[in-house]
């Protein structure tokens, strides 16, 4: 298992939002990732559209999940609509 830290910037609709972040945990159960934390950063105004939204919800989760697991999460969450974008990094044990 190894620490990743990744950040998802949700639709801001409030019902777009939880079930976006339903369907990511549902994703990290599939893949057996353990989620070390969780922070819901809010809404905050984006630097460039993306989707055409001009806000985003972040979403920020600190996990441990075996490093083959990561591709198959990723093409998984490129599937959920309610995500504008996300990013998965390697975290320095």
């Amino acid at each position: 298992m190894r620490n990743y830290e990744v950040v998802f910037i949700f639709r801001t609709e409030v019902d777009a939002y939880k079930s976006g972040l339903e369907k990511v945990k549902e994703e990290f159960n599939k893949a057996g990732a353990n989620i070390v934390k969780e922070d819901d950063m809010g809404d905050r105004e984006l630097a460039y559209q993306i989707k055409k939204e001009a806000r985003g919800h972040y979403h920020f989760f600190n996990l441990e999940v075996k490093p083959d697991q990561i591709v198959t999460i990723e093409k998984n969450i490129k599937l959920i609509n309610e995500v504008l974008k996300f990013l998965f990094v390697k975290k320095d044990q």
